[in-house]
């Protein structure tokens, strides 16, 4: 086997006190969480508005904002228990926020359902606050603001509606019209206003898979499709003058599409214009064949019938589309002139570009990259009209999801030491940036002196894959016989884990303390790492290569002096689950013990309960012959844990919550009577109360006590 390492340590300077046979005390889970939660890990995102002056966000059951010129954080708004706040969203009006309180709780028997649920708008300043609408009248969508403020809009399944502000009281209108036209139309998604405030832009996903862009002129109800056809035409984006509207249009057929066909390669996609008022659409670009070739969005991928909300393509007042491309296999910028020319590179380089934003001038792009670190993202300033790009923040830690404001300012989440992340002001006139996170309590300052930074290892499979992996290693010296390991599976696959940017990180800074070391492994199948990385030859159902990965990091672990090789265990939610299995089956001599999560556990079923609870398509579908279809259902099995389930044997805790519509409960029944057959020392926690995700269906406390009780003393 191949292999390297290369450590990127950042060591805090202030020790950990574990509570372990060498050590005295360890900071308890409550505490741990309580110093995630006062960083702002987990908390909602940025709220911010290109047309305001302030940045907002949920912390625990406040909303807080950020004003000029200190931009010192105060709360705007409490919740309680009875009525938690739910949701926030940005006016363009650039002043207001709009806030949803409240639950809903559904029929039951004779019970009625119940809906306590409340839309509030709140001015910035604290100084006013409004109801607008109460119970079932609240949109359960996120809102899309008209470019006055004076109105927005929501999407519910195929239906489209307006609210308008500046009328009392505040109701709701539907803007389609009962028309066959619309009769196949599943869910509408990528709503967007012209600029000029007098029309709208939206996609409708079809009962065949595909996808139309659609105008509505809302002054006299008209609308349009354009040039609809068999493609997936998404990510409709507005000409700053309003009379011309780009979006993406991909061939394939959908009919085909399974978890099995993701692809390289494809038939390419193209970038269309259509003009608004003729509704004639022609072709300005398509992509080269071979890489790039299948379009892939910002951040993660589509499902059958979604599309992201985020702007994938941005046209600038100089009249060029800005879209992503791998045309290099990593996901970069590309502009292009809206009537002629080749398209030219804006953002590119060795990483990857998230979400970019055009900046308050109009000249610059804003955007985070992996840039010559991958385990990494920092934010850059990337010139639209070319040059070179400027490093807006570096280090050991990670920045990213930038946010403009009026003044010029950039808002954005970032950690400065690789450790957990807070919410950050890039501003005009300043060297260093504002950290937004409220001033905490000496109890949280102690806390946080406690954390432990985070390493960064690169490993190579025997494949020449290449993947990093996070550890978080106690202080101190090593006991007898070296520490304990947890390692820690993300879900996903279509998602990363970097230094502060974890899924277990309070978690892991608890094991820390308790005298493990933890590890969040980046498998191959997440997002970030380029092209191939994303999708693997033979992953998940198709072959199940995550194992080789898998591999690598326990061998990697054996190999380092202060690591118990036989006390390694792992634990992992969700996609994470089936990793789990991978390791229990497939390399069961490396992990002692394993906590399987909501999990994903027998391809073969969870391929026919998705399709039937209305996912996205993953089973073959008909329209393969049967014989196809038998292969690849036998190697959906071969890929999955029940194929070598005799070699599970280790001591396990099983987790899922019983409304878990993402994981099912018979593959975990299954699962169960299985390792009980066979003899294998097995746990359960189900929760009947609990979805996929949550501490009902996945308690921190009780994987916590599991791993202590079987691997916290030495075998």
């Amino acid at each position: 086997m191949r292999s390297k390492a290369r450590w990127v340590v950042q060591w805090s300077a202030l020790a950990i006190l574990c509570c372990s046979p060498w050590v005295a005390s360890a900071l308890t889970l409550q505490e741990s969480i309580l110093a995630h939660q006062t960083l702002g890990l987990g908390s909602s995102d940025l709220i911010a508005s290109a047309n305001g002056n302030y940045v907002a966000w949920m912390e625990d059951s406040k909303l807080l904002v950020a004003t000029p010129p200190k931009f010192e954080p105060r709360v705007l708004i409490t919740a309680d228990a009875q009525t938690p706040l739910v949701a926030a969203y940005p006016s363009s009006d650039g002043v207001s926020l709009f806030y949803v309180r409240g639950r809903t709780t559904p029929a039951f028997a004779s019970y009625p359902a119940e809906d306590s649920r409340t839309l509030w708008r709140v001015h910035v300043t604290g100084e006013s606050s409004q109801l607008l609408l109460r119970g079932s009248e609240v949109p359960t969508e996120a809102p899309i603001f008209s470019p006055d403020g004076k109105a927005f809009v929501i999407a519910e399944g195929p239906m489209l509606y307006e609210y308008r502000l500046d009328t009392e009281p505040l109701r709701r209108r539907p803007l389609l019209q009962n028309d066959p036209q619309h009769y196949s139309a599943l869910r509408l998604t990528n709503l967007s206003y012209s600029p000029d405030g007098r029309q709208l832009a939206f996609v409708s996903w079809r009962k065949a898979g595909h996808s139309y862009v659609g105008i509505h002129t809302l002054a006299t109800g008209a609308y349009q499709y354009l040039e609809p056809g068999i493609f997936r035409d998404v990510v409709p984006a507005w000409s700053s003058d309003s009379t011309q509207l780009a979006f993406v249009r991909m061939p394939g057929n959908w009919t085909l599409e399974h978890r099995f066909s993701p692809q390289r390669s494809a038939a390419p996609w193209s970038l269309m214009i259509a003009d608004v008022v003729s509704g004639k659409v022609r072709t300005r670009w398509r992509a080269d064949e071979g890489r790039g070739s299948v379009f892939e969005p910002y951040g993660e991928s589509f499902t059958m019938i979604g599309a992201l909300e985020k702007s994938q393509l941005l046209w600038t007042r100089t009249d060029e589309i800005l879209f992503p491309w791998e045309k290099t296999g990593w996901l970069s910028t590309y502009a292009i002139d809206a009537t002629k020319g080749a398209p030219r590179s804006v953002a590119s380089g060795d990483g990857e570009v998230s979400v970019p934003v055009i900046d308050a001038s109009g000249k610059n792009l804003i955007h985070a990259a992996t840039w010559n670190d991958h385990a990494r993202s920092h934010l850059w300033r990337s010139p639209i009209s070319g040059g070179k790009p400027e490093q807006l923040t570096r280090g050991a830690g990670v920045e990213h999801s930038p946010r403009i404001l009026a003044n010029g300012n950039v808002a954005y989440i970032g950690n400065t030491h690789g450790r957990m992340p807070n919410r950050r002001l890039v501003t005009t006139n300043a060297k260093q940036p504002v950290v937004l996170t409220p001033q905490p309590e000496q109890q949280h300052e102690s806390l946080w002196s406690q954390l432990q930074d985070t390493q960064v290892v690169e490993l190579v499979a025997e494949d020449g894959v290449v993947s990093h992996h996070l550890i978080t290693v106690p202080s101190g010296p090593a006991p007898a016989g070296g520490f304990p390991v947890i390692v820690a599976s993300k879900g996903g696959p279509s998602s990363r884990v970097s230094p502060g940017n974890g899924v277990n990180t309070a978690l892991g800074q608890h094991a820390v303390s308790r005298g493990f070391i933890f590890v969040e492994i980046n498998y191959r199948g997440g997002t970030g790492f380029g092209l191939d990385y994303r999708v693997p030859l033979a992953g998940g159902a198709s072959g199940a290569s995550e194992v080789l990965d898998l591999r690598a990091l326990a061998l990697y672990l054996r190999s380092r002096p202060d690591v118990d090789a036989t006390r390694i265990g792992i634990m992992g939610g969700s996609y994470g689950g089936h990793i789990v299995g991978l390791a229990m089956t497939q390399l069961p001599q490396y992990f002692a013990a394993a906590a399987h999560l909501s999990g994903v556990y027998d391809w073969v079923l969870e391929l026919q309960l998705d399709g039937e609870e209305g996912g996205w398509a993953s089973a073959p579908p008909d329209a393969i012959r049967l014989s196809e279809r038998t292969r690849l259902q036998e190697l959906a099995y071969l890929s999955s844990p029940p194929s070598r389930i005799s070699a599970w044997r280790a001591p396990t805790f099983i987790s899922m919550g019983e409304l878990d519509k993402q994981g099912h409960m018979q593959a975990v029944i299954d699962l169960g009577y299985r390792l009980l057959e066979q003899g294998t020392p097995v746990e359960f926690h189900i929760a009947p109360e609990a979805g996929h995700l949550g501490p009902r269906a996945r308690p921190p406390e009780k994987v916590m006590e599991f791993f202590s009780r079987t691997l916290g003393q030495r075998h």
